[in-house]
Order: structure tokens, then sequence, then C-alpha cells
């Protein structure tokens, strides 16, 4: 997906699963929602910088922080594996379970002890912001499987890529566009549900799971995802090396 893609989607998520305590505590769903709006950028340490500055310059200035500082360090853990990465721009390292989770401890630990020496209430708020980023990851990782470049899960323990069908550029193709109207569609309804008092306070965070994960199954789904193997540092597929005359 793009980065306009993974703004929204990944906005809409985040309420979702606000839904639960939506205007009964805005300040928590503030740092989850900015927590999952930064985490949604982090993975794309390929970004390249704008010529001028647009939002897509404030995603790009996010991205910083792994491209700086996370990814020099994991390409010299990943020097000692089956896989090692050269160029710390390399999109593998980020677009993994493995780099996801080595971004989310080095940003927790970043925030979390600083935040802890200096009060227990501030280090509880910084506790939901990275929560939150770990959500945004984990929906980045999500949306990008559904593209045909995907993403690469066990990186750097294995070199297979889960991926799928859609182009994000491809303006002919209307999945992306409906996942959009789909989460939409979940949001109002939570809001309706919550606005109304119809449903119980406590089936409130069982039902926003339910609403996120129904979006979430049903665009992986649609997509036409599939594992395969052989792909460059790009996610494209080799192309066969021809055969040589005897």
């Amino acid at each position: 997906m793009i980065t306009r893609h993974h703004m929204a989607l990944g906005l809409m998520c985040a309420l979702i699963v606000c839904s639960s305590f939506f205007l009964s505590e805005p300040l928590p769903m503030i740092m989850v929602i900015s927590g999952t709006c930064t985490g949604v950028f982090l993975p794309d340490i390929h970004m390249t910088r704008p010529k001028r500055f647009t939002f897509r310059t404030l995603a790009w200035l996010i991205v910083q922080f792994p491209r700086r500082i996370c990814a020099p360090i994991i390409c010299r853990i990943y020097a000692h594996t089956r896989h090692p990465v050269l160029d710390p721009a390399d999109k593998r390292l980020t677009h993994s379970i493995p780099g996801v989770l080595f971004i989310f401890a080095f940003a927790s630990a970043f925030l979390y002890i600083p935040a802890r020496l200096i009060n227990g209430t501030l280090a509880g708020l910084i506790a939901l912001f990275a929560g939150g980023v770990l959500l945004g990851m984990g929906l980045h990782l999500t949306e990008d499987l559904c593209t045909r470049k995907g993403i690469f899960p066990f990186f750097p323990f294995s070199s297979w890529t889960v991926a799928g069908s859609i182009r994000p550029c491809d303006r002919t193709d209307p999945r992306i566009a409906r996942y959009h109207i789909q989460h939409c569609a979940v949001l109002i309804v939570l809001f309706w549900l919550e606005s109304e008092g119809i449903l119980a306070p406590a089936l409130f965070l069982p039902v926003s799971v339910a609403g996120i994960s129904f979006c979430l199954i049903t665009m992986v789904y649609f997509s036409e995802v599939s594992l395969r193997q052989d792909h460059g540092p790009a996610g494209i597929t080799r192309a066969p090396s021809p055969a040589k005359s005897t």
C-alpha cells in the first residue's frame, strides 16, 4: 500500500479499537490513535524524501527513526544469518515479524524508561502509545501482504514471501476503495452502538476486536494472498535463468 492508504486504513482501524472507550476516555484514545498513526509508517524505511513539503514529508520524517537508528543495528545482527543485508534501506529488514518486534522493543524502551522515571501516569500513557505503535506496524504488514510486492514475514530466517494481487497505484482496481468503505462502515456501526447505548459496555471490546478482525480477514481473502518463494529485495519475482546449451 502507498502512504495515504496506510494512513487512512490505519486511522480507521485505530478508531475501531478505541470505540470501546470512545468519548468516555479521550486521552487514552488519543494516545492509541497517535501511536497507531505513527506505527503504520515505521516499516517503510525505503521511503524516499518528497521533493516538496506534503503530508508524505511528515511520514518520511517519522521513518528516519527506524532507518537511521534501528536498521543499521538490524543489519549488524543479520550479518551472521543466512540472509545478510548490507543496505539499511532494504525493506526486508522491517517488512517482517522480527524486524517489527525489534523496532517496537527499541522504541518502547526509548520512550517508556524515561517516562517511568518521571511519572507513573505518564508511563501509562506512553504504554498506550507504544501499544498503538505495535498495532500500526501490524496493520502495515497486513495491508502490504495484500500487494504484489508483499512482505517477508520470517526474514532473515526464511526468504519466503507472502503477497497478494493488488497494485496500490492501479486506479482501475476497485478493491482498495472497497476496503476503505468496509472499514468506514464497521466504524460507523460501532459509533452508532456507542451513541445509542445499545451494546453493554463489557461487550464493546470483543465486538470492536471482532470488527477489526472481520475487516482484515476479508481484505486478505479478496486480495488473493499466497505464499511465494525466490523473491528479490523489493519483492519482485526473479526471472528464471536461461537454460545452457549443451
